[in-house]
């Protein structure tokens, strides 16, 4: 199916979004609650993961990050999200500057229902989900049943094969 089909399918419908948070700058607990408040103002939510601290990833001399993951009523498209997303960090005071740096908030989408989207500045199912034990683990808090619609796996399955 088409992209634009698929979309077209799921306008007017709510859906099951999952929203990964990560702070490492400031007042890392802080800041997940801040955007989950300002998050909740414009949709449902409908669970929340308790907040995860972990080491940096990729670039590991930097300070620990606090983590999350929740899960929305989404609705309208994915685009229209990533907008409303990328509006809240900088609204919030994200710059970007170092890929995998330190950050004041980070939101990504991690799924948008059973859609899967590749374009240029949005991929759905989030392309690094699966290797990510401070994603997998707050979605294993919340969803552990629910079952990426790339690889067909549950995050139950995805987490014991990162674990193992």
């Amino acid at each position: 199916m088409l992209f634009q089909e698929s979309i077209q399918q799921t306008l007017g419908h709510t859906m099951r979004v999952f929203i990964g948070l990560g702070s490492n700058l400031g007042n890392s607990e802080q800041n997940l609650k801040e955007a989950v408040y300002r998050i909740h103002q414009v949709y449902p939510i409908i669970a929340q993961s308790s907040i995860l601290i972990t080491k940096a990833q990729y670039i590991e001399d930097q300070p620990d990050f606090c983590n999350q993951v929740i899960e929305i009523q989404g609705h309208g498209d994915p685009q229209t999200l990533l907008t409303f997303l990328r509006g809240l960090e900088n609204l919030m005071g994200r710059q970007r500057t170092i890929k995998y740096g330190p950050r004041l908030i980070d939101l990504d989408i991690i799924f948008f229902g059973n859609l899967i989207v590749a374009s240029d500045d949005l991929m759905i199912p989030h392309p690094l989900f699966a290797e990510r034990g401070f994603v997998l683990q707050p979605l294993l808090e919340i969803a552990p049943d629910w079952i990426c619609p790339k690889s067909g796996q549950s995050i139950t399955e995805l987490h014991k094969k990162l674990v193992s």
